[in-house]
């Protein structure tokens, strides 16, 4: 495509250079993926300066620099290349990737919480798999199509690499697409300039501190989804039971967006009762004024919600009691509350790795409970320092025994991560407690001391296979520490 062609079609504001019109075969913000006619976005990003690479371009052709009004590029660097100047890198690039790698997908959705996002996007895919649709998710657990997966290390992939993505799942007869919007994604403007057909919010907690700075600026990230990523037609799925669904729902009506919400609070899939009886919930609903009562087989009731979230984005306002008949063939996404042994004592592995998210699930293993409960917990380095004794807090309080363990330390001393978990504990706490740090020996502890009818939950890591230190990636996976463990 010439580049005169993609500036044509792009919304956003720029300057160039100069007019020559060259052909386009690719676009990056990284610079060791540099080619000949390609465009390249110079973002400042935390740990890396795009605009100290530009220099390094002179030996490739026809080189399209995209960067800010803001930038201290040398004007002598400038005149060398084809340059582009605009207010947002970021939102520019996503602009002209979602010129370039273009798609024919029917139904795009997105949605956006603190906890539930990533179930809430495999429900809603296998619901339309089950309906024989053509169907993929994109977050955390990667890009699932056809029973293929492809890992992403990003919730929300970075702009071109989503926009790449959808346009390779239409050349492959891809017809519907659920998208998890994590904060940061919406902040960094990943999604622009994508409208969605249908926007979800599960709910709201501390997540994200270490980036957003306040609670205040981490909703508003979200907030965005719903003000910038609607269109006429656009519908809000809301939880009606989340304190700040209020805020979202005020954004809707001045948008004029739909709103179909789940919960006890709900207007449209109202919840009127949830009783768990023999590992089966019961759930009374209310739906278009008739009352229902749905035996759901699941874990926990927060479940529940994810799964109700899920049905509201596949059938909006044309859910009916009917559709509910095929969930028994759902299959929870692996890390959720994942029964990994019940035979003597079970043993869980969740991702929860938030206070509010630890919580729901150390309530919910409590309603089984026969005996203990033992929780290995850690908190990830680089982030949200203010959470790790929250995190603990949860932990002693909903466990009988808590074992503190490694997970993803990237460039802080793991034992640092600890101290600031337990800090300002009583005596008390913290004879609750036993600080291993390494986590395969935490596991295997935790294996070894566990008696009949106890639970052990092994939290923060969920499907990810990988310890994440000093800036390396290194394969380590909860699964088979415990099946190693349990031979």
């Amino acid at each position: 495509m010439k580049l005169n062609e993609i500036l044509e079609n792009c919304s956003s504001k720029f300057t160039r250079n100069n007019d020559k019109n060259v052909n386009i075969k690719g676009i990056s913000t990284n610079s060791t993926e540099m080619r000949n006619n390609y465009i390249f976005g110079a973002i400042k990003g935390k740990n890396f300066n795009g605009e100290n690479f530009i220099n390094s371009f002179s030996k490739y052709k026809d080189v399209v620099i995209v960067i800010s009004k803001r930038s201290n590029v040398d004007k002598n660097i400038k005149n060398k290349f084809n340059t582009i100047i605009v207010s947002n890198v970021r939102s520019f690039i996503s602009d002209i990737a979602n010129i370039v790698y273009k798609n024919q997908i029917d139904e795009i959705i997105a949605v956006t919480g603190t906890n539930g996002k990533t179930s809430v996007a495999d429900y809603t895919r296998q619901i339309w798999e089950q309906n024989k649709l053509k169907a993929s998710s994109i977050g955390t657990l990667g890009i699932i199509y056809n029973d293929q997966k492809i890992n992403s290390f990003l919730t929300t992939p970075q702009s071109i690499d989503l926009q790449k993505a959808l346009s390779k799942l239409s050349e492959n007869g891809c017809k519907k697409v659920v998208v998890e919007a994590s904060s940061i994604g919406i902040d960094q403007n990943r999604l622009f300039p994508i409208k969605f057909d249908k926007i979800a919010f599960t709910n709201f907690s501390r997540d994200h501190l270490d980036y957003h700075e306040s609670m205040t600026k981490y909703l508003n990230s979200k907030l965005k989804l719903f003000k910038n990523h609607s269109k006429e037609g656009t519908i809000a799925i809301l939880n009606s039971d989340d304190q700040k669904t209020k805020t979202f729902a005020e954004i809707c009506s001045k948008k004029r967006i739909k709103i179909l919400d789940y919960g006890e609070n709900a207007s449209f899939l109202k919840i009127i009762s949830i009783k768990k009886k023999n590992n089966k919930y019961f759930v009374k609903i209310k739906l278009k004024d008739s009352k229902y009562l749905l035996k759901l087989n699941f874990n926990s009731s927060f479940e529940i919600y994810n799964l109700f979230c899920a049905m509201l984005l596949v059938f909006g306002e044309k859910l009916e009691y009917n559709s509910f008949g095929t969930l028994d063939k759902l299959v929870s996404p692996k890390g959720r509350l994942e029964k990994i042994y019940d035979k003597k004592f079970k043993i869980f592995i969740d991702y929860a790795h938030t206070p509010d998210a630890l919580k729901n699930v150390l309530l919910t293993l409590n309603e089984i409970k026969k005996n203990r409960i033992i929780s290995i917990i850690g908190c990830g380095g680089g982030r949200d320092k203010g959470k790790r004794i929250l995190l603990t807090k949860e932990a002693i309080k909903y466990s009988d025994l808590v074992i503190l363990a490694d997970d993803n330390p990237r460039n802080e001393r793991p034992e640092e991560i600890r101290n600031d978990m337990v800090k300002g504990l009583s005596k008390l706490e913290k004879s609750k407690i036993n600080n291993i740090g390494d986590r395969k020996k935490a596991i295997e502890f935790g294996i070894n001391i566990i008696k009949k009818n106890d639970i052990l939950l092994i939290a923060g890591k969920g499907h990810e296979d990988y310890q994440e230190i000093k800036n390396k990636r290194v394969f380590f996976s909860d699964h088979k520490i415990i099946n190693e463990t349990l031979r």
